[in-house]
């Protein structure tokens, strides 16, 4: 099942601004693997989870979130999502 960028990039977003606090155990529960392993990323601060992400933009996004390298927005294809990665950083 593919994941839509948006949909991750709305995620990280929620969980820049602190609305949600994801816990480990909690990820844990989430049955789509993409959705889970950002999660994880995110919640336990490991690129490891990213890196098994298998849309392309949604793992870049991750890594530039969880790895703090703005590096990774570059390597994002879709335009906006791209811009939105690179907002994270300024």
């Amino acid at each position: 099942m593919k994941v839509p960028l948006l949909e991750v990039a709305l995620f990280l977003v929620i969980l820049e601004c602190g609305l949600v606090q994801a816990s480990e155990t909690d990820c844990y529960s989430i049955k789509d693997q993409d959705r889970k392993n950002l999660c994880l990323a995110t919640s336990k601060r490991q690129v490891s989870y990213c890196y098994a992400i298998k849309n392309a933009d949604s793992k870049n996004m991750c890594l530039a979130r969880v790895d703090l390298k703005k590096s990774h927005c570059y390597s994002i294809k879709d335009k906006d999502s791209q811009k939105e990665c690179l907002a994270m950083f300024r």
